[in-house]
């Protein structure tokens, strides 16, 4: 029997990277929501629908009948990423487009199976501080405000309250690499800029991140694959999974396969804000899109938070360990892996073989 699922975020890090997995699917058709058109090829059936609008969710979702599995991979972030987290504002948006969204597809389709949503560190209070190593999923919550204990308490609350018999998977990932364009949290394309106009000005790759640490990451391919068993497997059923490439990384080791990939030498390491500096280099941009015969996006759109790019390399911050045990997913079936050194080798080609990076 063919299943139907919708993605919601689907230019999203990990919203196209699902997209992108089950388009290639023969027993899988997929409706994606965005509120942007997609500029790459696929076979999906596309709804542009903004999730903060109740009228419009309703008016655009309430038809989609036969609906069998939902992947929620959207997200409101506000201008300062980080910070934002510390909001009530931030969770009670992200808690009514949930709610947006579900109210009318549990209408359209009352047979829903399977609901899989994403969280990560936070869950464990990562942004608040470091926290107790390795994270597992039965630790016990930290201080809110926090949209991901909203929105499963919500999902909790609807199942019972409707009666429904569609079952839930929390997927958990660490910092997500991927392709998408637009995403305030695609590390990946926040590299390659940083990377595209280092080189533009003839210097070296200098690191601007914080002290040495060890960090762990997630290739958005991977959590697509994860939707896909969670959906399947009966031992995913209401359960939290964290989810990550299975290794750990340095940025000390990832930092020459960047500049290799850019051609460029590495230079001495000089800790800086690219929030505070990028923004005044974004002029270089549709110089260097030209030259290299770029898709046409703006500095904005490659990368619209260099907050979260800080965020991610350390800047300003204590070493602080993030590191997620993912010994509950092997065991309950799910073991897919990459290098992380070769994903963001990958993910960089990706990006340069799609003209959004230049070589």
């Amino acid at each position: 029997m063919k299943k139907h699922i919708v993605i919601a975020g689907a230019l999203g890090t990990v919203g196209r990277a699902a997209l992108e997995h089950f388009d290639k699917l023969d027993d899988w058709e997929v409706t994606a929501l965005s509120r942007r058109p997609p500029d790459f090829e696929n076979r999906a059936n596309w709804i542009s629908v903004d999730l903060q609008d109740p009228i419009d969710c309703h008016s655009k979702l309430v038809g989609l009948k036969g609906i069998t599995h939902i992947a929620y991979a959207a997200v409101y972030e506000m201008p300062e990423v980080a910070r934002g987290w510390l909001t009530q504002e931030h969770a009670d948006v992200n808690l009514s487009m949930l709610q947006n969204l579900f109210r009318p597809l549990f209408e359209a389709s009352p047979d829903i199976r399977h609901i899989s949503i994403l969280q990560g560190t936070k869950a464990y209070g990562g942004h608040l501080g470091p926290f107790k190593q390795p994270a597992k999923e039965n630790d016990p919550r930290y201080m809110p405000p926090n949209f991901y204990y909203l929105q499963t308490d919500w999902l909790a609350e609807e199942r019972i309250k409707t009666g429904a018999k569609w079952r839930w998977t929390v997927l958990r990932p660490q910092i997500v690499c991927g392709l998408a364009i637009g995403s305030p949290m695609n590390v990946i394309a926040g590299l390659g800029v940083f990377a595209a106009i280092s080189r533009e000005y003839g210097m070296p790759l200098r690191f601007p991140g914080g002290d040495a640490r060890i960090g762990e990451a997630t290739d958005a391919r991977i959590i697509a694959k994860a939707i896909e068993w969670a959906a399947s497997d009966h031992r995913a059923a209401d359960q939290v999974f964290n989810i990550t490439n299975g290794d750990v990384y340095q940025w000390e080791v990832i930092w020459p396969h960047i500049a290799k990939l850019f051609d460029m030498e590495v230079g001495v390491r000089h800790p800086i804000s690219l929030a505070r500096t990028m923004p005044a280099n974004a002029h270089l941009w549709p110089k260097i899109a030209k030259k290299h015969g770029l898709a046409q996006y703006t500095y904005e759109q490659m990368v619209p938070s260099w907050g979260f790019i800080d965020f991610v390399l350390g800047h300003g911050q204590r070493p602080n360990p993030h590191h997620m045990s993912t010994i509950k997913a092997r065991k309950a079936g799910f073991h897919e892996c990459i290098d992380t050194e070769e994903m963001f080798v990958e993910l960089i080609q990706e990006m340069q073989a799609r003209k959004y990076l230049p070589y």
